[in-house]
């Protein structure tokens, strides 16, 4: 196993941020772009179908190509995998300003998701490659503290963007920002994985079967299910509390947007105050208490929305799950990684896609079915709390 160095002051920061942002370029990508779709829509003359092509094609990359970086990066370290990666988001970035075919910028946001998505993966394994267990804790909360800030500012900058420029503003804001991680990347970040002695782990085949080793253990895939699901809650939040809140309570767009920032501002919080909990108590004991929590504040949202929905007691409620969340992503994060310090990348590569893909099933499904009462909201984010408890409490495996 290797050996951890410590790391203090000025060059953790440095590595949070640099960390921070490789996390949080994918998902700007997508959160900036999401006020643009109706100018994109007018700028080629296309459907409104393929202009939401561009959108599900980048999450398709998005949850695939972490599989492809995880291995590759345990294999070949994480900064040859991540440069490239960048390299590819880059590039993609550029050419959708300059392109004026839909077809091809559909492609080219494949390849964006598909560099963009090296950082993600890349990010998680070089925590667990340099810190021990609390203190990997701490790093992954104030990591998601830097990169939740990017999703909830992101798409008020779009906009402003929007206002005075183009479209294409924002994918030349990309291509900088992605110049910009390039750089910090290659002179910022210095190579954290173990060095392969054994020439055959070069082979991308023997690569790969690391994933048969990492899926079979079940602690780890019971803290990837566990915190799939909690997510899955979020995101029928995300994709449904607009329509609850503006049409079902007849909120203005201004108050609701208060309402989502002090939703966001409380996971933040809590995911700040979990990075000084895990100094002094276990991560176990803190996710199982947050654990419950978030599920006896999903029954009360439900019970509230099934007889007769009290604005302030479904906002408490929801600001309650939300909370929780920052107890329990960085913990179930944590806990699971530590599984594995030698194959840290197959292991991000596999908690990213089944997050990303749980989240999004139930994402398309809220939108399906047409959420926007409260109660059914409230029992979509029930069932999904219910099944992480139950998946982490009855599993019980070794963690």
């Amino acid at each position: 196993m290797q050996k951890q160095t410590q790391i203090h002051g000025f060059k953790k920061l440095k590595l949070i941020i640099i960390l921070a942002l490789m996390s949080s370029i994918a998902p700007l990508s997508t959160d900036m772009y999401l006020p643009a779709l109706s100018h994109v829509q007018q700028s080629f003359q296309t459907s409104s179908f393929l202009t939401q092509l561009s959108l599900a094609s980048f999450f398709i990359a998005f949850a695939l190509g972490q599989l492809i970086y995880g291995p590759l990066s345990d294999v070949f370290g994480r900064k040859i995998p991540a440069l490239i990666g960048i390299l590819f988001f880059i590039l993609s970035s550029f050419f959708c300003v300059i392109i004026d075919n839909i077809y091809a910028f559909i492609a080219l946001r494949f390849f964006e998701a598909l560099g963009g998505c090296a950082g993600v993966v890349i990010a998680r394994a070089i925590i667990n490659d340099l810190f021990e267990i609390k203190e990997a804790t701490g790093i992954f909360a104030l990591m998601m503290i830097f990169s939740s800030l990017a999703p909830m500012l992101s798409p008020t900058f779009g906009g402003f963007l929007l206002e005075y420029f183009s479209w294409h503003s924002i994918f030349a804001t990309l291509f900088a920002l992605g110049i910009l991680l390039f750089l910090m990347i290659l002179f910022g970040l210095k190579e954290s994985a173990p060095k392969i002695t054994d020439k055959k782990q070069l082979c991308p085949y023997e690569a790969f079967k690391k994933y048969k080793i990492v899926l079979s253990d079940k602690a780890f895939l019971t803290c990837v299910i566990c915190v799939s699901f909690a997510l899955a809650a979020m995101f029928a939040y995300i994709t449904g509390s607009s329509f609850v809140f503006t049409q079902f309570f007849s909120i203005s767009e201004q108050k609701f947007a208060l309402i989502f920032g002090a939703n966001a501002l409380s996971f933040v919080l809590c995911a700040n105050i979990n990075a000084k909990l895990v100094l002094k108590f276990e991560s176990k004991k803190i996710l199982s208490k947050a654990l419950v929590i978030m599920l006896i504040s999903t029954i009360v949202l439900l019970v509230n929305a099934s007889l007769y929905p009290n604005l302030f007691l479904f906002e408490f409620s929801l600001l309650t799950s939300i909370a929780m969340f920052g107890f329990i992503a960085p913990n179930t994060v944590t806990l699971a990684m530590a599984r594995f310090k030698e194959n840290s990348g197959t292991a991000s590569a596999i908690l990213g896609t089944m997050q990303f893909g749980f989240a999004g099933i139930i994402s398309f499904i809220v939108g399906a079915i047409d959420a926007n009462t409260p109660i059914v909201l409230a029992f979509v984010m029930f069932l999904c709390v219910l099944i992480a408890n139950g998946v982490y409490f009855l599993a019980k495996p070794k963690i």
